[in-house]
């Protein structure tokens, strides 16, 4: 596989804290990467560089060309407009057509046990359902690139299921998969490599892996 995103020597500081300290990694087309560590280690942080919402302090990434990138924060803000305006306005920014925006809304609205809810103002919502319309809009488009911050915090058992199958079939599509997350399940059901972030970034072991929960 050939490699999609490089990182080399990032450094991002919030003074006086170093959030991330000289990480460099690189990661092939098509591969699902979960980031661990323990809360404030600069998963979040490291997953808004790479979608270009946030600029390093020194250190670059390098992203193959004409990617679409697709993001989904852990905390979603809470808006006026209800959650099929707001996936419609964001369905036709990727160049949807409103038929097929309105066809896949409904039918992962479904999936995801949110029907009834397309119609409630999204500042309305609790903070697991705000994720899962997050997690729709990521997938009105199919992304190359997919970003998921603590994807499954406040949803409930069978959407969690739902969210791991449908990420699982954008893998079987090649797209490449960037993950802050503390759900040891979510990681081996997804995950094809782990790094850790605590003091630099390292490559987890297994034992890591079972113990990012703590």
């Amino acid at each position: 596989m050939d490699d999609l995103i490089r990182i080399e020597n990032l450094t991002k500081i919030y003074m006086p804290k170093v959030v991330l300290n000289n990480i460099s990694c690189s990661i092939p087309k098509g591969q699902s990467v979960a980031f661990v560590g323990h809360n404030g280690c600069g998963k979040s942080t490291l997953l808004k560089i790479i979608a270009g919402l946030v600029k390093p302090t020194s250190g670059k990434i390098e992203c193959g060309k004409k990617l679409l990138f697709h993001y989904v924060p852990e905390h979603f803000p809470k808006m006026q407009l209800t959650a099929e305006r707001y996936l419609r306005w964001m369905g036709r920014l990727d160049g949807i057509a409103e038929q097929e925006i309105g066809e896949k809304c409904r039918r992962l609205a479904a999936d995801f046990f949110m029907t009834d809810m397309l119609n409630i103002p999204m500042k309305n919502l609790s903070k697991g359902t705000l994720q899962k319309i997050g997690v729709i809009q990521a997938l009105l488009a199919e992304p190359q690139v997919l970003l998921l911050d603590e994807p499954l915090d406040g949803q409930d058992t069978d959407s969690q299921q739902v969210f791991i199958e449908k990420v699982n079939q954008l893998k079987a599509k090649e797209a490449t998969i960037l993950m802050s997350c503390h759900e040891p399940e979510l990681i081996r059901q997804i995950a094809d490599k782990v790094y850790r972030l605590e003091n630099g970034l390292y490559e987890a072991d297994d034992q890591a892996v079972n113990a990012v929960s703590i």
